[in-house]
């Protein structure tokens, strides 16, 4: 027997959205429409900006949509870092769901509907995440006037790297494996048939979603300070102790990102390394009745990012290219520093590593 109207209503749930951005009005100005005009609207959005022109940029932006749209939204001003700025927005959301997309995430109508869905169906799922889609939404990109990643040859590199990776070290990546083996210790609760979803060992940062509660007791770990490294994987990892981590297969969003504001190259290949092991080691430390033996994940690591060296190497076509495969080398020197850390040393050893490095 279907239910009244009422008791429908006061079963959904509600969502806020906290975006976080810095020096990219062009990203915003495609992704936040989509956001307001979502088939199911949220209770509240955030943006939290750190730009070099202390917010007068995406603020005016922010305030011409809200007319546009009719709606209120809360902007704030951080200083930059993306566990930073996300953590602050995460403090002004009320609702019962966070969907945390990046400036350039182009999300479907009716993606926020679909992945609430998932939410309401179990008490036992405490993040979802969406699926990448490979076509932007219908009218959503102007190209004339934005420059994305698909037009950087750099950029375009790398999306072949990362193909190689997938296909040649699937079985070595530290990520899946401890993702997965994490997720695994939580039920998967039977869905409706209408609701496609499945477990994921991690979800990446620009299509993510939080129980607010169960985000607000981990937060983003501001030890990581820089932007688009891996604060995503220990995030969705933080959830799977109170939940499992679905990613709902119809609901759709697209990555177009953009090529501006990019480390340089060293520094990429330096933090990509480094990142990835003090996420792996945070959480593998942390659990040892799931990893008896650290070890073992450990040498996986290793091997791993060897095996992107030598992908670094072989793609390296240009000045930026073969600076990151010189600061992963050097990433992978330092690797012993931040795996000899207990859980609790090993921020500490992250930020005396970080000082080192900096200066």
């Amino acid at each position: 027997m279907a239910l009244p109207e009422q008791a429908r209503d006061e079963a959904l749930l509600t969502y806020d959205v906290v975006m976080a951005t810095r020096n990219r009005s062009s990203a915003v100005a495609l992704s936040l429409p989509l956001i307001l005009t979502q088939t199911r609207a949220c209770a509240r959005i955030v943006v939290v900006d750190s730009s070099d022109d202390d917010g007068a940029a995406i603020g005016d932006l922010v305030t011409s949509l809200a007319s546009r749209f009719g709606r209120e939204i809360v902007f704030l001003t951080s200083p930059p870092g993306l566990t930073k700025q996300r953590n602050l927005g995460l403090q002004h959301t009320t609702a019962d769901v966070v969907i945390f997309p990046d400036d350039d995430s182009l999300l479907y109508l009716d993606t926020a509907e679909k992945m609430l869905a998932v939410y309401e169906a179990s008490e036992s799922v405490a993040a979802v995440c969406a699926t990448p889609a490979v076509v932007p939404p219908d009218g959503s990109l102007d190209l004339t006037s934005y420059v994305a990643e698909t037009q950087n040859s750099t950029q375009k590199a790398a999306r072949k790297l990362r193909q190689i990776i997938k296909e040649t070290a699937a079985c070595a990546n530290p990520f899946l494996a401890v993702g997965n083996r994490l997720n695994a210790q939580q039920s998967v609760p039977d869905l409706p048939e209408h609701i496609d979803a499945a477990p994921v060992p991690y979800m990446t940062g620009f299509r993510m979603s939080f129980r607010r509660e169960v985000i607000t007791r981990h937060g983003f770990d501001e030890t990581l300070r820089r932007y688009g490294w891996f604060e995503d994987i220990d995030a969705s990892w933080g959830a799977m102790r109170e939940g499992v981590v679905l990613m709902a297969k119809h609901a759709n969003i697209y990555h177009h990102r953009d090529a501006s504001n990019r480390a340089g190259g060293y520094a990429m290949g330096l933090w990509a390394i480094l990142n990835r092991a003090y996420v792996v080691a945070k959480h593998v430390r942390a659990n040892p009745d799931i990893f008896p033996n650290p070890e073992r994940e450990f040498a996986r690591l290793r091997r791993y990012c060897k095996l992107r060296i030598i992908a670094y190497r072989v793609l390296a076509r240009d000045e930026f290219s073969k600076q990151r495969a010189d600061g992963a080398r050097d990433g992978l020197n330092y690797l012993p520093k931040l795996l000899a850390a207990d859980v609790e040393q090993l921020p500490s050893a992250y930020t005396d590593l970080e000082r080192i490095l900096i200066e």
